[in-house]
């Protein structure tokens, strides 16, 4: 509910635009201004790999990032996401897994919407956490005591990062066009190594 999500930043309740990540939206469309941008802080964020949110904050803040919006049925409307998670969910994914229920048949849809976020980051952002939230006491998980909510709370908290510094505030023109360009340096790249791209953070894989 928007009130967890409160638990992260601003109380107020906000109006949200009628379309956003949508076929609906034209190129000068700006992307996330429905979505508060100090929820997004790094001092915000970093409570979630901090495991000071809850499964279910951490959840519906990264659901309208990517544009999913909430009915006052308290449903949610996939309709201006991002193509690539509308196409795919019709209702928002648990990314995180809020049952802490780890058998394969509860798990499976959560690790794979999970992967499917974390392979939209592009490679340059993939170092978020360490760039970004260790200033704020954040220096990763010990291996020993690392659990599966742990480590998809750090790939959610990194795609947020990800989206407040190169998704949020711009044009779908202009992300198109950094697609484009990004596009055009891994083709060259893989002409000069004669090799394939890793296998996640590429171009085809971003939400834009």
């Amino acid at each position: 509910t928007a009130s967890r999500v409160a638990a992260l930043g601003s109380t107020r309740r906000r109006v949200v635009p009628r379309c956003s990540a949508g076929e609906v939206a034209g190129d000068d469309f700006v992307v996330g201004t429905h979505v508060d941008i100090a929820d997004l802080s790094n001092e915000k964020l970093v409570r979630i790999v901090k495991i000071e949110t809850t499964d279910e904050e951490a959840n519906e803040l990264t659901w309208q990032c990517i544009g999913y919006k909430q009915r006052e049925d308290g449903s949610w409307d996939s309709s201006d996401a991002f193509r690539a998670f509308r196409e795919k969910y019709d209702s928002p994914p648990d990314f995180i897994g809020v049952t802490r229920t780890y058998t394969r048949e509860v798990d499976e849809p959560v690790l794979r919407a999970n992967q499917m976020l974390h392979r939209s980051i592009p490679l340059e952002h993939k170092q978020g956490l360490k760039t970004k939230l260790k200033p704020h006491g954040f220096t990763g998980y010990k291996l020993a005591n690392l659990t599966p909510n742990m480590t998809r709370r750090a790939q959610v908290t990194n795609w947020l990062l990800y989206y407040r510094d190169a998704l949020h505030g711009k044009t779908l023109g202009e992300l198109k066009q950094e697609k484009a360009e990004a596009r055009r340096r891994e083709a060259e790249i893989e002409a000069a190594q004669d090799k394939p791209l890793p296998p996640t953070g590429t171009s085809d894989q971003r939400v834009v």
